[in-house]
């Protein structure tokens, strides 16, 4: 069984981060107010995620993920359940833009459907970017759950 673990991004760890979301057209990490981890499976880096500080009162938990040779091995369910378990912002909702497809996946960490929720704005915008037709093939949607 491969051994999957999951540590906090060094600064120093930035560039290549950025070049892994850059791959798969998410937005850039900027590492100040961002929470990010590298899931690794047996030694080799295998995936990555993040939790970014919107205001006092709410993070985003997003770029999530997993390189196409580590897939189905359970390293999104592990970076997800890090970065909520180890959340070091003491904010009381988290927000996720995930693809439609993703919805029942983020519901097992406590993930609702929010769009009858007051949006901030920042997380607003970025879903109208990511369903706007130039950006993605896949529908976006808007989740929460609050601590």
């Amino acid at each position: 069984m491969k051994k999957i673990t999951i540590k906090s991004a060094k600064k120093d760890e930035l560039s290549w981060i950025n070049s892994k979301y850059n791959e798969v057209n998410f937005v850039a990490s900027t590492f100040e107010n961002e929470y990010i981890v590298i899931a690794s499976v047996d030694n080799e880096k295998a995936g990555i995620g993040r939790l970014v500080r919107i205001d006092n009162g709410h993070i985003e938990l997003g770029g999530i993920y997993v390189f196409p040779n580590f897939r189905g091995l359970g390293v999104a369910e592990h970076i997800v359940k890090n970065l909520c378990n180890e959340n070091p912002f003491l904010h009381t909702t988290i927000w996720c833009l995930p693809f439609e497809k993703l919805s029942e996946f983020y519901a097992k960490f406590g993930f609702k459907n929010c769009s009858d929720t007051k949006v901030p704005e920042k997380i607003a915008t970025k879903l109208e970017w990511c369903n706007s037709k130039s950006n993605y093939d896949e529908k976006v949607v808007l989740l929460c759950k609050t601590r």
